[in-house]
């Protein structure tokens, strides 16, 4: 729900008021016109929507959601939580949500399904702007597990050059014209970082929803899956998208152009739709018939794939501002950020792989650095 929606308001009425109020607040350009179409508003209802002189200068728009549930969790309990998970003393300590909650003195009236949604994973945490790791008893076990798994299948940099590492991207768009990749569930501020000037991202008022993969030499067109560009989507992509418009149209013609044999496709695990959650499925009955060959990454593990070292700090862009946000305009804009970064990093990243998983039995499991 837009931010500027009040009571008896309607949120496209209340995303213009709050949109020409931040452009003119920024001293940008307003065409009022283009806004109105924008938000589906004729002429006459986008400056009614503007005539606030019947409404209560209390009710103006102010960019904060008054309807609905209070939030099960205060957003205190949250900070509580979150300062747990970036201590240093806990990174050797098996916590569960319930012992989350403890450990942070709080009395939960939730399940363990609203804390993670509300707190993302319990697994790791990396500060998105300084770097800043820490990684749970539990998931080290993990990585290691994977890692040495993965050497023993791939010894050699060359071994890894036939890898095609894939996944989803979520681009969001702010109110002032800047880009963000949209951080994975780990991937958080940590407290120092949280309280400089410019490093929080507000909100995003669009998004848009891409897959792509890269490999040695090799980087993939984005494909656009999702026609909606609503700021409330989170870009879960079915598995039958996923089979359609990625292997269908995508990946299958790859396999029809260089063989099954020239390439091996390391899928996101963690996104239900490449079906690592079981063997009989939709998308392992394609790849079975089709012959292709893949594995899965490690779970939430952002520096186990190139596709999550290749973008700029705080995985924002602040250059190349938009002047709307069409959905044309929207998909332009991510074609030119995905242009843009570096086939040699790509190259580097991916020759670089059995040293990066050596150092993670090395470190027992921890995160390694960019």
């Amino acid at each position: 729900m837009p931010s500027g929606y009040k009571h008896g308001d309607t949120p496209a009425k209340a995303m213009v008021r709050g949109t020409i109020s931040y452009l003119e607040s920024q001293g940008l350009p307003v065409n009022k016109s283009a806004i109105f179409r924008h938000f589906d508003l004729s002429r006459s209802q986008g400056y009614a929507a503007l005539n606030t002189s019947s409404t209560p200068k209390s009710d103006d728009p102010e960019w904060g959601e008054t309807r609905g549930r209070p939030s099960k969790i205060a957003e205190s309990d949250l900070q509580k939580m979150e300062q747990i998970l970036w201590d240093e003393k806990y990174e050797d300590v098996s916590l569960n949500w319930s012992g989350l909650a403890r450990e942070a003195g709080l009395e939960m009236n939730c399940n363990r399904r609203t804390l993670h949604r509300a707190m993302g994973t319990l697994g790791y945490r990396r500060c998105l702007v300084c770097g800043r790791t820490h990684t749970h008893k539990r998931h080290r076990e993990k990585r290691c597990d994977f890692a040495r798994k993965a050497l023993r299948t791939y010894p050699l940099k060359e071994d890894w050059r036939r890898i095609r590492f894939s996944g989803e991207l979520h681009f969001g768009f702010g109110l002032d014209g800047r880009m963000r990749l949209a951080p994975r569930s780990g991937e958080k501020l940590c407290g120092g970082c949280e309280q400089e000037m410019g490093n929080v991202w507000p909100r995003d008022i669009r998004r848009l929803h891409a897959w792509a993969a890269v490999g040695y030499g090799f980087k993939s067109e984005l494909v656009f899956y999702d026609p909606s560009t609503s700021p409330k989507g989170n870009g879960a992509m079915s598995m039958a998208d996923y089979c359609d418009k990625v292997l269908d149209k995508v990946v299958k013609p790859w396999l029809t152009a260089s063989g099954p044999l020239s390439f091996v496709l390391e899928e996101d695990a963690d996104v239900f739709a490449h079906g690592s959650a079981s063997k009989i499925n939709l998308a392992q009955q394609w790849k079975d018939t089709h012959g292709l060959r893949c594995s899965f990454s490690c779970g939430e593990s952002p520096d186990l794939s190139p596709l999550e070292s290749l973008w700029p700090p705080n995985k924002q862009w602040t250059s190349d501002l938009l002047k709307d946000w069409e959905d044309d305009t929207l998909k332009q804009a991510a074609r030119e950020a995905w242009a843009g970064l570096s086939q040699e990093r790509v190259n580097m990243w991916v020759d670089a792989m059995p040293q990066r998983l050596q150092l993670v039995v090395e470190l027992n499991g921890s995160m390694v650095s960019w």
